[in-house]
C-alpha cells in the first residue's frame, strides 16, 4: 500500500476520484408521504452529487488539486455536471461525455423536520471500463478516492496508484461487487454503520472496525449519524461524538466526512485530529441545504475543532 510518493515523481494532482456521478433532484417535504398518498413539495432544486464528486468538491475548496474519472451523457444533466466541475475547480480530462448516453441521476427526498434524506439513484448507462482508465493521468496523482463503482475500473485504478506509491481511499456506502478483492488495495476506508450489517452481517462498530482492518486498510472510519464516528488503526480506537448542530439537510454528509478524512490524511495529521476535523466538516454541511452551497471552507472547519 502507499507509504509515500517517490521523490522524483511529478505529481500534477493531489488526488483523483473515480466513481458515481449523478445529478440530484433534491426535494424538501414537510413529511414523507405514505404509500398511495401525496405530499406537498416545499422547495426543490438540482445539484451534482455522488460520493466521490462531493468529496472532491470539498477537497478543492480546501486547496487540493483534484481530477475526476467517469462518464456522463451529452444531455442537460451532463452539461450540468461539466459546469459544476468547472466551477469547483475539479479537472475531468480523464472523463468522457458519451454521445447518446443518459447521465446518472437521483431523487433525494429530505424530511424538513429532521433533515434526513431518502435517495433513489440511477447511474450512467455505460460505466467507465478498465480500458478507459487513464493510467498516465493516475501516475501523476498522489492519491485516488473511490466509491467502489464501477468495480473493475476501481480495482485497476487502485493498483496503478498503489504501484506508484500513492494512497488509496475508499468511501463505501454499500458493498459493491468485488469488495473483498478491493479492500486489500485500500489504505483508508470510510463507511457508514449500515455497511457493517450488509458486508459483515452485524452492526457492532468496534468489532467491525477490527474486522475491516484485518482485510487490508491501515485506517478505518465508521460513521453513525448523530451518534458520531469511530476511527481504527492497528494501534488506536477513537470515538468522536457528533457536533451539535440543527440538521437541515444530511444529504452528502458522509461524502463530506470522507473528503475531510482524505484532506487530513494527506496533510499527515494525527488520528484524533483527523477524526474530529471530519466530524466538524460534516456537521457544518448538515446545517445548510445543498451539496455545494453547504460545503464549509477550511477555516470554518478548523475554527470548529479549535474553538
Amino acid at each position: 500500500m502507499g507509504e509515500g510518493l517517490p521523490p522524483e515523481r511529478y505529481v500534477e494532482f493531489d488526488i483523483a476520484g473515480l466513481g458515481t456521478v449523478v445529478v440530484d433532484h433534491q426535494v424538501i417535504l414537510e413529511q414523507y408521504p405514505e404509500p398511495d398518498s401525496k405530499s406537498e413539495i416545499q422547495t426543490d432544486w438540482f445539484q451534482v452529487g455522488g460520493p466521490v464528486p462531493t468529496a472532491l468538491a470539498v477537497l478543492a475548496r480546501f486547496g487540493r488539486r483534484t481530477t475526476f474519472l467517469g462518464h456522463w451523457g451529452d444531455d442537460p444533466f451532463g452539461a450540468m455536471i461539466e459546469a459544476d466541475f468547472q466551477d469547483e475547480g475539479i479537472g475531468f480530462s480523464g472523463s468522457c461525455c458519451r454521445t447518446g448516453l443518459r447521465s446518472g441521476f437521483a431523487h433525494a427526498w429530505i424530511d424538513a423536520r429532521t433533515g434526513q434524506r431518502t435517495i433513489a439513484c440511477s447511474r450512467a448507462e455505460s460505466p467507465l471500463s478498465v480500458e478507459e482508465v487513464d493510467e498516465q493521468l493516475l501516475a501523476r496523482c498522489g492519491a485516488i478516492h473511490l466509491d467502489g463503482w464501477p468495480s473493475e475500473a476501481a480495482h485497476y485504478a487502485a493498483r496503478i496508484v498503489q504501484k506508484n506509491g500513492g494512497t488509496v481511499f475508499l468511501d463505501s456506502g454499500s458493498p459493491k461487487p468485488g469488495m473483498e478483492q478491493l479492500l486489500p488495495l485500500v489504505d483508508v476506508l470510510n463507511c457508514p454503520r449500515r455497511f457493517l450489517t450488509q458486508f459483515l452481517g452485524h452492526d457492532d462498530i468496534p468489532r467491525g472496525g477490527r474486522e475491516l482492518l484485518a482485510r487490508g486498510p491501515r485506517m478505518v472510519t465508521i460513521t453513525d449519524g448523530d451518534q458520531g464516528a469511530m476511527l481504527f488503526t492497528g494501534t488506536e480506537q477513537l470515538t468522536q461524538p457528533a457536533f451539535s448542530v440543527t440538521a437541515v439537510d444530511t444529504t452528502g454528509a458522509g461524502d463530506v466526512f470522507s473528503g475531510a478524512i482524505v484532506h487530513a490524511t494527506l496533510a499527515g495529521w494525527p488520528a484524533d485530529r483527523t477524526l474530529k476535523f471530519a466530524a466538524a466538516t460534516a456537521a457544518l454541511k448538515c446545517a445548510k441545504l445543498g451539496n455545494r452551497e453547504a460545503l464549509p471552507c477550511l477555516d470554518a472547519a478548523l475554527r470548529m475543532i479549535e474553538g
